[in-house]
């Protein structure tokens, strides 16, 4: 099976395991009463092994020996892709729910932090920056170098970092938010990768590593009790990071390899004129 295949498909099912791991450890590996953890439950230690298990084996699927990319056009070739054309459309319809529903509980008094204000109207910018590189990815057109729009899902993920932090820092008992975090973090850098590739920095295996992750906990932390604005917010990150995936191992074009001349090209640069 083709990495482009695999990798997200490894992400998923790792992370739907992961799911159920971690609703059963929310039902018997905290108390009632008080909400505190309960120490030496199996549900902990099995989805933390799991965690290890997951890092290790993207970590190796991701190893390439591929020589790196020219840029960013090259390594998420999508010209003529329509199924990555819907699949970010979706995403982006995705993370513009989120920023709708982030103001709008804020409006309606469901919260009170400004952070989530300015993390709704992040996510609006960030889907226009994602639409445009979509559209020029699909139809091949400008060479994808120091496109700055790509950053911008990376700093709406910085804000949502930051807020989630404010909200959940208050909370003693971190295993309650700490895959949540894990998500937000993973993905940030999932996000940061794919766009290191314009600005000449890209890695396949270290893009294909935290992508892969940004994925895993992203399930994983749908089981939690969060509002349908992270709810959201995390949903896009498993779409639009599977298409990123799903892109990055399939533009397979390496160009950092020197290819071999010919034999009477190499003659022919010892001896321009022909002579021996």
């Amino acid at each position: 099976m083709r990495k482009a295949i695999l990798i997200p498909v490894v992400a998923l099912a790792g992370g739907v395991v992961g799911f159920f791991l971690r609703r059963w450890g929310l039902d018997t590996a905290f108390e009632p009463d008080t909400g505190l953890p309960i120490a030496g439950m199996p549900a902990t230690y099995v989805l933390a092994l799991l965690c290890v298990v997951m890092v290790v084996g993207l970590l190796l699927l991701s190893r390439t020996q591929t020589p790196l990319f020219e840029g960013y056009k090259q390594a998420f070739d999508a010209k003529g892709n329509f199924v990555y054309c819907v699949v970010v459309i979706a995403a982006s319809a995705v993370l513009c729910a989120s920023g709708i529903r982030n103001i709008y509980a804020y409006m309606h008094h469901e919260h009170d932090s400004v952070l989530r204000v300015l993390l709704g109207l992040l996510c609006f910018v960030a889907v226009l920056c994602i639409l445009m590189a979509m559209v020029e990815n699909v139809r091949g057109t400008g060479d994808g170098k120091f496109r700055f729009t790509l950053l911008m899902p990376a700093y709406t993920y910085c804000l949502w970092l930051i807020s989630a932090y404010q909200e959940r820092a208050v909370d003693p008992v971190i295993s309650d938010y700490v895959y949540q975090m894990f998500a937000i973090i993973a993905s940030l850098l999932g996000l940061y990768f794919i766009a290191s590739f314009s600005f000449g920095r890209g890695r396949i295996t270290t893009t294909g590593l935290f992508s892969g992750l940004g994925v895993y906990f992203s399930v994983v932390a749908l089981a939690d009790a969060v509002d349908w604005a992270t709810r959201l917010l995390l949903v896009f990150s498993i779409i639009f990071l599977c298409a990123g995936l799903g892109l990055l191992f399939h533009s397979r074009r390496p160009t950092g390899r020197r290819q071999s001349q010919p034999l009477d090209s190499k003659i022919e640069e010892v001896s321009p004129h022909g002579e021996p």
